[in-house]
């Protein structure tokens, strides 16, 4: 099983859409896959239409030491081979990540079981900044995609990434793709974007992918609770060509 974050610590980059899409995407090519959703506000699982009625337990449930909960219990059918964890209390489960003496170990114990479920793919969705969650989960993980809005901000932000990797004492060679996300090809300023995007990045190859353009209908696909797999042909092609890389630097 690839266990995968998207991550990045800027918000507003358009993770969890990212999340969400190559999540289903692999799962159409046929590889099993389980989505865990750690940001805090839900937006993966919203944007597969789950909500919080749909919940029986989540994440915190195993963290919650009142709880023996076989991870089982927490795993919701989102579509037709992906799975979903979805999350509650995410304040809590970082209080509580903060008690944990060896954060490397923390994800290991608590999704004990997970690894004999036969996955191909773990995915999980982080949220923004730099948080004792996102600790474990970047321990935890083999790689990184990180999202990156093509605006200047979230662009010349992409070093702290680095930063964030050092002070962990993790390898930079965990980030394994850069999803340019929102280009708007029509103005000069995101096509300069992406140009220095790909430069910071230039001693790794094929990391950065083909830009996500930035689409409405995207963003209708979401509110409506459906991935762009089902609801627009030509975005559902952008994000194809986006998990051709994926597979291609990943397996």
């Amino acid at each position: 099983m690839k266990k995968l974050a998207i991550l990045n610590n800027k918000g507003g980059v358009g993770k969890s859409t990212v999340s969400v899409q190559l999540a289903h995407g692999l799962a159409k090519l046929g590889f099993r896959v389980i989505l865990i959703d750690l940001d805090g506000q839900n937006d993966s699982s919203l944007f597969l239409g789950i909500s919080e009625a749909n919940y029986r337990k989540t994440f915190y449930d195993l963290i919650d030491k009142r709880s023996k909960t076989d991870i089982r219990e927490c795993i919701i059918s989102a579509r037709e081979n992906l799975d979903l964890i979805p999350n509650s209390n995410i304040e809590e489960i970082n209080a509580e990540f903060y008690r944990e003496s060896r954060i490397d170990l923390v994800l290991s114990e608590k999704l004990i079981g997970l690894e004999d479920l036969d996955y191909d793919y773990l995915l999980i969705d982080c949220g923004p900044q730099r948080t004792r969650v996102n600790d474990a989960v970047l321990c935890y993980v083999d790689n990184i995609i990180m999202p990156v809005q093509v605006e200047a901000a979230s662009v010349r932000a992409c070093g702290s990434i680095y930063e964030y990797l050092t002070e962990l004492r993790l390898t930079p060679d965990k980030i394994a793709l850069i999803v340019p996300n929102m280009y708007d090809q029509r103005t000069k300023d995101a096509k300069e974007n992406l140009e220095f995007l790909k430069e910071f990045f230039s001693d790794k190859i094929n990391i950065v992918t083909d830009p996500i353009p930035r689409r409405v209908k995207i963003t209708e696909a979401g509110k409506m609770g459906k991935t762009v797999f089902e609801y627009d042909d030509e975005s559902s092609n952008q994000f194809f060509k986006v998990l051709e890389r994926l597979v291609e630097n990943i397996g």
